[in-house]
């Protein structure tokens, strides 16, 4: 059995093998048996990690309502794992779809071979690396200072069991259920953003290729007298455009496939987002028991909160681009030696890209650059709002 998973795209080569050891991403060699016991764990970690960290965590929200302060404190992290909750519950309910969209792009950036083709594999690959690079040192720091900061509580993280958690053994299950809880949920947040956005990204790149294939689709086909392409060469280049659209299609079914996969998780992510940014911001400037670790943790989870919109919005942004330049490309392309009925095909092609992949939250809010200033927008108005409150 193959110790590790790889891929073309360094990102998901990173986050494939680590969500496999977690037991949520399923090796090919497995066998069936493996397969329920590894699934079985998975979900066992799912409920004991997550969702009875948020039931603990709702249980302290209700002992204690009323308080702004130890509210927003306890907000900070429950929200948090709720977005966690649906970005697991997407990838263990949806996996065979994600999988197939994963295998069926690393088939065709494996077999790109071209100089060009290789360039905008390696493009997007140093991109989404970047992102994971950003990413894991947010988590880190985080999650490390957090551990370090002082708490309102006897454990790092404000909940109520139910049982005596201050005295033995009781303490020790909880202590030992926080710590796992925090290191998971960075563990989880860092690798679950990046092999989401890296899968968009491999949806982007294959677009990028089909953008590529139409614009060279009279490549090494000389150029007559008379400006026009003989009988054998637009052959040729009718198979290269019926390969083109085949891949466009594919390509755009790939696509939509992951957005209606995402969707959801994605409007949970930018609402727990804005709710993070504004209550953390609330507590830094209201919280004046605040310590400067414990600050430093708070500013590093406002900018990773931060990150992980512009992380989606960029994508969504640079995936609507992509599929819209399909149509730039036929254009570029030398259409004006081509005969009529391949001129024909490429407006169809052009037509079809006027309608672009367009990433949502939920159907609500369509995923952009300009989107994810508005969110920041939200998030600071929210802030404002329990200011005045508190006053």
């Amino acid at each position: 059995m193959a110790f590790f998973i790889k891929n073309k795209m360094f990102g998901l080569t990173i986050t494939l093998n680590t969500l496999s050891w977690a037991g949520l991403i399923m090796r090919d060699q497995y066998t069936k048996t493996q397969r329920i016991i590894v699934r079985v764990y998975a979900w066992l970690v799912f409920l004991y990690l997550f969702v009875a960290a948020a039931c603990v965590q709702i249980a302290d929200i209700i002992d204690i309502w009323g308080d702004i302060n130890l509210m927003a404190e306890t907000a900070l992290l429950l929200f948090m794992e709720f977005a966690v909750i649906s970005k697991l519950l997407t990838l263990l309910l949806r996996y065979d779809r994600i999988m197939e969209i994963i295998n069926g792009t690393e088939e065709i950036l494996y077999f790109e071979n071209g100089l060009e083709g290789q360039r905008i594999i390696a493009s997007v690959d140093k991109e989404t690396t970047r992102f994971l690079q950003f990413n894991s040192a947010f988590v880190v720091l985080s999650t490390t200072f957090w551990f370090m900061g002082e708490h309102s509580s006897t454990f790092f993280i404000r909940a109520k069991y139910p049982f005596n958690d201050l005295k033995s053994p009781g303490y020790e299950f909880a202590l030992i259920h926080q710590c796992m809880m925090m290191v998971f949920t960075g563990y989880t947040v860092f690798n679950i953003n990046i092999f989401f956005a890296s899968v968009v990204a491999g949806c982007r790149c294959r677009l990028n290729l089909v953008a590529l294939s139409i614009r060279n689709i009279c490549i090494n086909i000389p150029v007559n007298k008379k400006n026009l392409i003989t009988p054998e060469e637009e052959k040729i280049v009718k198979e290269r455009l019926h390969c083109a659209i085949s891949q466009h299609k594919c390509a755009l079914n790939a696509a939509k496939d992951i957005k209606n996969c995402i969707s959801e998780f994605l409007l949970v992510q930018f609402t727990v987002s804005i709710i993070i940014i504004c209550t953390t911001a609330y507590q830094l400037a209201v919280n004046k028991a605040i310590g400067n670790i414990q600050k430093t943790s708070m500013v590093g989870y406002i900018l990773g909160a931060s990150l992980e919109v512009f992380l989606f919005c960029f994508q969504g942004e640079f995936l609507r681009n992509a599929s819209e330049e399909i149509a730039d490309a036929a254009y570029e392309c030398p259409w004006y030696t081509l005969t009529q009925p391949l001129k024909r095909t490429l407006l169809i092609i052009m037509m079809r890209a006027q309608s672009p992949v367009i990433l949502t939250a939920g159907g609500f809010i369509d995923l952009s650059i300009r989107e994810f200033m508005g969110i920041l927008k939200a998030s600071y108005s929210f802030f404002t709002v329990l200011q005045h409150v508190n006053e």
